[in-house]
């Protein structure tokens, strides 16, 4: 199971535990909820502007299983100057409810001869995106690195090499007339198979303009950090915890679950402390390091 496979499940778990939760207080199934479609299956093939590159990035649906949850998949295939570099690699799984939604087939859009841009909503002017500086500051070259947020957009950037680094515009994470809260992540791989994954909620003030976030990726670990808004994390589920989750998940699926069981989840969810990431006003200047533009 990859990271971002395991993250997948846990957000799984809480969209099932939010079901449960309404079954217990409400009494009724909300049967339209498990009748929502499935994301449509998609396949696009492209070559950089330069010809570097020649990818290809498919969606595919899949028979969910008891190991395996998920009812599709999206697989990156690449070649680089002609010389395959990955072929049908995961890099995202889930089902109706996890995102890319893509209500229409997404749009491949590259930004650099290594990096394209996937979605299906427009981008914006310069003056109105959020900022995305990335850095490899590993000694290792990145197969590929996936970046993506609430927007629905995803950047997908190949052969990264060591201490190079970029700068995207993105569509903004929040914002609006009221405060809210963002989720950005970035997974990837390197070119020796080392996988790696983060994932980070960040507060958004109402009306705020937009932000700028900074990635680093390094040997043992990703950080995610913004100059302007505070990031916060849950702590990770305790051995004890998974199994009591999992234990109350089946029970449910089962239609064997009680109020009791409803309110063992919400007492493990709720319980959870958050870990704050404060502000990081010069993220992305160390070094005077010039990002491509």
């Amino acid at each position: 199971m990859t990271k971002r496979i395991k993250t997948l499940s846990l957000i799984a778990i809480g969209a099932v535990t939010s079901l449960i939760l309404i079954v217990v207080g409400g009494g009724i199934l909300i049967d339209s909820w498990l009748e929502m479609p499935e994301p449509p299956p998609f396949r696009i093939v492209s070559s950089s502007p330069q010809q570097t590159y020649a990818i290809t990035v498919e969606r595919k649906q899949r028979e969910p299983t008891i190991e395996d949850w998920t009812s599709w998949k999206i697989y990156l295939s690449y070649t680089s100057e002609g010389q395959r570099v990955l072929n049908e690699v995961v890099v995202a799984a889930g089902d109706f409810s996890t995102g890319p939604d893509y209500k229409k087939n997404p749009q491949l859009n590259w930004i650099y001869e290594n990096t394209f841009r996937l979605s299906d909503i427009a981008s914006l002017p310069e003056s109105k995106s959020d900022v995305l500086l990335i850095r490899n500051d590993s000694a290792n070259t990145l197969s590929y690195l996936i970046v993506s947020g609430d927007s629905g957009e995803w950047f997908y950037i190949l052969n990264l090499a060591p201490q190079a680094s970029l700068k995207l515009n993105a569509l903004p994470q929040g914002g609006g007339a009221y405060s809210s809260s963002s989720w950005i992540s970035a997974d990837g791989q390197f070119i020796n198979g080392g996988e790696f994954s983060v994932g980070k909620n960040f507060r958004i003030p109402s009306y705020a303009k937009p932000g700028c976030y900074c990635f680093s990726v390094k040997e043992n670990a990703i950080t995610v950090v913004s100059r302007d808004f505070e990031g916060y994390e849950f702590r990770e589920f305790t051995p004890e915890e998974r199994k009591q989750n999992e234990e109350d998940k089946k029970k449910f699926e089962a239609k064997q679950g009680t109020e009791v069981d409803g309110k063992k989840i919400y007492e493990i969810y709720s319980k959870r402390p958050e870990i704050i990431t404060p502000k990081s006003p010069g993220c992305g200047d160390a070094n005077s390091v010039s990002y491509r533009r």
